[in-house]
């Protein structure tokens, strides 16, 4: 939450100082003394050393940072409630009033008192939060080193913002630096000499500048406490909360149990439960004074399923495990609920969960995405009572199933606050850990996502243009306005593009000769106004322009295009950009920022033929593929399409959602708690349609967001109505990619909620052809899950079409019209005029 009370913070020189609601930071060469309580935490006086340091970025001379009890004239005071003793006598003397924060995880208080700028936090992250807040909105990106965002000189600074009050919505929000081979390990062994406490240093820096406090480290090769155990010391010092991935127990990596597998025997609870049990004690007595939140439960040897693949036996297994791991935080912390507790269920431990398996009432339930960016599962009204509340584990990059998803940046900024909004509406609030990969290049996702975290209602639908606006201008400096809109829109368009068929899942044949026309030119396009923007960017800020705007979008290009030459046999058109995109990667490693981030950009992209990554970047047009499709896209055809915001009327309950998916915008409910009845009785979306009935039978498909299977004891349901025909409620899980093995007849007979999916359509559209699956065409993939609905006696013409809400969650992109299953398209036919 934030409210903040009173004007703007000033970031142009003013040459005059009132005397109450403004305060000179400084002036004239001159700065404010920052004053802190030696006694307070060392991650305050850390942050308040910053603040001064901040300063000198700005104006060139640092605001010293003096250690006393006793407030001066005209200082930057920070201090905690509890900790600092100026603090609590300005509080004793009712100078200052902590109402507003008392009580709030992590709130802090910044005001203007008898001429001092009095930064107050309610607990050690909340006063670092408010020192860095100070840090920001004098000009200092969080990013200013991660991504060399540049810091305009300023000669004056004031605070003119009055009072100001915030503490999170989410209360753990944080990242998993994961699939951190060979880029981000490589980056820190050149730098730092390893995964260390040096390089975590500088991470942890932009998680509390970000309001982040949660952080599971990087784990494939390394071993955050025992490398380096300085890290954790740091970690806890800064004010991060330590934690483990959602397959590592009891504040143990997974490589310190391969470590000493010799010496722990099996990783099996049912035959070597004490061993294991020792394993896990150890991990908790070396880690017990720090600031934990603890992962339990157990998951096979690496990132696999427990056991031989019997859920029930492993059910059993589980139980032992939680129970033996409870004891042991007890026998440590004094009570088995001392310490904040997570159960991950991932993957195939959503089976267990939706089979009635639990965990006791404290222990957070930490729910999964699709491992792709949709969630599967919002939070009931039983959840959402528990003592423990309810996590959301999520992926802006994966390594893995359904595909590896690692290289650039693939998601927007809409499509983040879509997901995470049904996730925070359904009580999933207790912690949001999210899969960053290498933590570069997911820059502007991840800083969405904390400030989405922080405050959930600052953001509304149609925000998000202007957020990624403010955004972009904190991290690329004093542009014109027109460049910052042009950036802008550069990074949401190569990011919608990306979201729309992800680089690694690029395969000749995708999309018709029509179709790459048309989106090499949206492509060419971003390429061109790359160019132009890159010859006017000011030299202070090329850096952060490369790797934040023109790498991403132009790179995203060269992938998308060279996928399209390889669709028409262009292979001399291939290997050009294979060369370009060599050229940009070399540049990226080698010499943007003077060879800062060698190592940081070095995943192979190009070429994929399974899930994991390629060896070495190879020529799609050696890779055996053939297009055996007709993309002639000239033929006669009666399908057509239009958009769903294309509508000639709507109900209240409907609303749009601007730049969600592939158009201008889709169509979704404005509350996505509400559920009607399946009776034709919620909003509508009407369309006035031309049928051309094959045998009396009309088709229409329906494109959607491959929304998953989120209540499944309720369901996922469409009305859909042509004329006075009877409603028909549409199962809209037709054609759910179910990547977990979650709907096989075993699992479904042992579900408390889980309901059989209904059958695939065989569209075209869906990638069916000839009774097959085309190659890497699915709901995941294409981003989009089509539903046919047929229509029985029909007349050729006119008709209306209503489709009408019962379960909220469905949003709408596209409609079809006569789907054509002769002629092969990727987005339908065009959209009539």
């Amino acid at each position: 939450m934030r409210s903040c009370l009173c004007g703007i913070f000033l970031l142009l020189a003013v040459l005059s100082v009132s005397a109450n609601d403004k305060f000179c930071i400084a002036k004239d060469g001159k700065t404010a003394t920052i004053i802190v309580d030696k006694n307070d935490w060392k991650g305050v006086i850390r942050a308040a050393n910053d603040l001064g340091d901040d300063v000198r970025k700005v104006t060139g001379v640092a605001a010293p940072v003096e250690y006393v009890d006793v407030p001066q004239q005209h200082a930057i005071i920070a201090g905690t409630i509890g900790k600092s003793r100026l603090i609590d006598q300005l509080i004793k003397q009712k100078k200052i009033d902590i109402k507003r924060i008392k009580g709030h995880w992590e709130g802090y208080y910044i005001d203007v008192v008898d001429d001092n700028l009095v930064i107050a936090g309610n607990d050690k992250r909340g006063t670092i939060y408010g020192i860095y807040e100070i840090s920001k909105r004098i000009g200092v990106s969080p990013w200013y080193w991660m991504a060399d965002a540049p810091v305009v000189h300023q000669d004056e600074l004031y605070y003119d913002e009055g009072l100001i009050y915030e503490w999170p919505a989410v209360k753990y929000r944080g990242i998993f630096i994961n699939d951190e081979w060979p880029s981000f390990g490589t980056w820190c062994t050149k730098h730092f000499g390893g995964i260390n406490s040096k390089a975590y240093e500088k991470v942890f820096e932009l998680l509390l500048r970000l309001k982040a406090n949660y952080f599971w480290p990087a784990m494939w090769g390394t071993n955050f406490n025992e490398d380096d155990p300085e890290s954790p010391r740091l970690a806890d010092e800064m004010g991060i909360v330590m934690g483990t991935s959602h397959h590592e127990p009891m504040m143990r990596s997974h490589r310190e149990y391969l470590q000493r597998k010799e010496q722990v025997g099996p990783w099996d609870y049912a035959t070597n439960k004490e061993r294991v049990d020792q394993f896990f004690r150890e991990g908790m007595e070396r880690n017990k004074n720090y600031d934990n939140l603890v992962t339990i439960g157990m998951r096979g040897d690496g990132d696999v399923a427990m056991g031989k693949g019997d859920d029930a036996e492993n059910m059993k297994t589980l139980h032992k495990v939680i129970d033996g791991q409870r004891k042991i935080i007890k026998d440590i912390y004094g009570r088995a609920d001392a310490v904040p507790q997570l159960w991950a269920i991932f993957t195939e431990v959503q089976r267990y969960y939706d089979a009635g398996f639990t965990v006791p009432d404290d222990v957070t339930l930490l729910f999964c995405d699709n491992n792709w960016g949709y969630i599967r599962r919002k939070g009931t009204e039983k959840e959402r009572k528990r003592k423990g509340g309810l996590g959301l584990y999520y992926h802006i990059d994966m390594n893995g199933g359904p595909w590896n998803d690692r290289w650039v940046n693939t998601t927007t900024v809409p499509k983040l606050r879509e997901q995470l909004n049904l996730a925070y509406q359904s009580g999933i609030d207790r912690i949001w850990i999210i899969n960053v990969g290498d933590l570069k290049p997911k820059e502007m996702p991840i800083s969405f996502i904390m400030d989405y975290a922080w405050d959930p209602d600052y953001i509304y639908v149609g925000d998000e243009h202007e957020w990624l606006k403010k955004w972009t201008k904190s991290v690329l400096g004093n542009l014109p306005q027109s460049d910052i809109t042009d950036c802008t829109e550069i990074i949401e368009e190569y990011s919608r593009l990306n979201l729309m068929r992800k680089p690694e899942v690029q395969v000749p044949g995708l999309f018709n000769y029509q179709e790459m026309l048309h989106l090499n030119n949206i492509w060419q396009s971003l390429v061109l106004r790359c160019e132009s923007l890159k010859e006017r960017i000011p030299a202070t800020a090329q850096d952060a322009f490369y790797q934040l705007v023109y790498y991403p979008a132009v790179a995203s290009a060269g992938v998308a295009m060279m996928y399209n030459a390889a669709t028409v046999g262009d292979s001399l058109t291939v290997c050009e950009l294979m060369n370009k995109d060599e050229r940009l990667t070399n540049y990226y490693n080698k010499e943007m920022a003077g060879g800062k981030w060698e190592g940081m950009m070095l995943d192979n992209h190009i070429g994929y033929t399974q899930w994991s990554i390629p060896e070495k970047n190879r020529h799609p047009m050696s890779l055996g593929y053939k297009v055996t499709h007709d993309l002639s896209a000239t033929k006669e055809t009666k399908e057509y399409s239009f958009h769903a915001y294309h509508y000639l009327h709507v109900d209240d309950g409907w609303m749009e959602y601007p730049l969600l998916s592939w158009s201008l915008a889709c169509m979704g409910a404005s509350d996505v708690m509400k559920e009607w009845p399946a009776d034709g009785s919620g909003p509508k979306l009407e369309y006035d349609i031309d049928l051309s009935p094959t045998d009396g039978k009309g088709t229409i498909a329906i494109g959607i967001l491959p929304t998953q299977d989120i209540v499944p004891a309720r369901g996922l349901r469409l009305g859909v109505q042509i004329d006075d025909q009877p409603m028909q409620v549409i199962d809209a899980r037709q054609g759910l990619h179910d990547e977990f093995q979650e709907y096989t007849p075993k699992n479904l007979a042992q579900s408390k909620n889980l309901k059989a999916l209904p059958p695939h359509n065989n569209l075209l559209l869906s990638g069916w052809k000839d009774g097959r699956k085309m190659l890497r065409r699915d709901e995941v993939f294409d981003n989009i899950r089509w539903l046919e609905v047929n229509f029985a006696n029909t007349t050729p013409g006119k008709h209306q079409l209503k489709l009408i809400m019962i379960d909220p969650e469905i949003v709408i992109e596209t409609i079809v019209v006569n789907p054509d299953n002769n002629r092969y398209s990727y987005f339908g036919a065009p959209e009539r005029q």
